[in-house]
């Protein structure tokens, strides 16, 4: 590091662990006083172009948990503050590096999304989890686009007389890794989505549901509304609750923390 910068540990993988890095980057009071490693788990191939070191891959090793092997890494690397701007969904990865961040003794921020605000008039169901959405879709479903991510998909299998539509950012590389579900094709597409485009395809592939993680934030709203416009049933998963510890909504009051911090 640096002498006299504060190393900052920035978990990313969306919009707003990019958004946060330029941000810093930018700080005129303290953007010089940083020195910044954006870590991706390691699940994407496109590499985000941002301003700073990037990082990708888990923490664990064969003999060291995450949790122990992220502690190792904030110590090694004098990691003086972590930002937390993973997708509201990656439960497990807060969990950890709460753990790691209380163990190595650093101050930690969770940057969470505003919640979608469901548009007048539509029919939304909200459930547990991913179980719960499978069953509902399983009983009165037709034709699905189905929003989850792909490690979730596999929850669907074996759902009899319903077409999914299933929309991912890659296509799966092997014939292994397709989606195991009765009938389906894939799409791909990375956000931002834009409305017209979402009511065109929701239209054109004779879409009566969809599923969706409530993920909040305004790079996939586009898909809410438009569901909402066309009169597709919307079924959303809840968002696990976040982390104990310091959290902030937007990227203008993260920037509030850092500055108390540097």
């Amino acid at each position: 590091m640096n002498a006299g910068k504060t190393k900052i540990l920035v978990l990313g993988g969306t919009t707003e662990g990019i958004k946060i890095t330029e941000a810093i980057t930018n700080a005129k009071n303290f953007g010089n006083k940083t020195e910044i490693i954006y870590s991706l788990a390691g699940r994407t191939k496109n590499v985000p172009n941002v301003s700073a070191k990037v990082r990708i891959g888990g923490f664990s090793s064969e003999n060291t948990n995450s949790v122990d092997g992220l502690t190792k890494f904030l110590t090694g690397e004098k990691i003086g503050l972590i930002i937390d701007a993973t997708h509201p969904f990656a439960e497990q990865i807060s969990i950890n590096a709460m753990k790691a961040a209380n163990n190595a003794n650093i101050p930690t921020l969770r940057i969470e999304r505003q919640a979608w605000q469901m548009p007048e008039g539509a029919d939304v169901l909200y459930v547990p989890d991913m179980v719960e959405a499978a069953s509902v879709v399983a009983r009165t479903a037709r034709r699905v686009l189905l929003t989850v991510g792909v490690k979730e998909l596999g929850t669907f299998a074996g759902i009899a007389k319903v077409h999914f539509v299933v929309r991912m950012i890659e296509k799966p590389d092997t014939a292994d890794a397709m989606p195991q579900l009765d009938d389906f094709e894939i799409i791909t597409g990375r956000p931002p989505f834009n409305l017209t485009a979402e009511e065109t395809l929701m239209r054109d592939m004779d879409i009566d549901v969809l599923v969706s993680k409530a993920s909040g934030g305004n790079a996939t709203f586009a898909k809410i509304q438009a569901a909402a416009n066309v009169g597709v049933r919307i079924i959303l998963i809840r968002r696990p609750p976040p982390p104990d510890g310091d959290i902030v909504w937007g990227i203008g009051p993260a920037l509030k923390w850092l500055e108390e911090k540097i």
